[in-house]
């Protein structure tokens, strides 16, 4: 099974049937938070950041957070105090949202 969802993680195109990745997020409808390890070599910090533009390119609200490291792409297997506090708060400020009423007027 580990060859199966390697092959998936390697094939996988987030544009696929898409002219572009803006294309492809631009029905999306709830907040993001993007995260990433300095040190991986599978997901780098550089096509995140292009999910972060396209996700803001349609108004979507999102953070973005890139954890310095030296573990690769494991790294987020490991325990990380920065990613702990920044899903905890992006959490946080989500329930904050839905129990005041106000996160529809955030997302489109």
């Amino acid at each position: 099974s580990y060859l199966y969802i390697t092959k998936a993680i390697d094939y996988f195109d987030l544009t696929n049937g898409h002219r572009s990745l803006v294309e492809a997020l631009e029905k999306v409808r709830a907040e993001f938070l993007v995260v990433s390890f300095s040190s991986d070599w599978l997901y780098p910090t550089a096509d995140s950041k292009e999910i972060v533009q396209a996700l803001q390119a349609n108004g979507v609200p999102t953070t973005f957070l890139e954890i310095p490291n030296a573990y690769g792409h494991d790294a987020f297997l490991l325990p990380s105090e920065a990613l702990s506090d920044a899903v905890t708060s992006f959490l946080a400020n989500v329930h904050r949202c839905v129990r005041e009423g106000r996160c529809k007027e955030n997302v489109r």
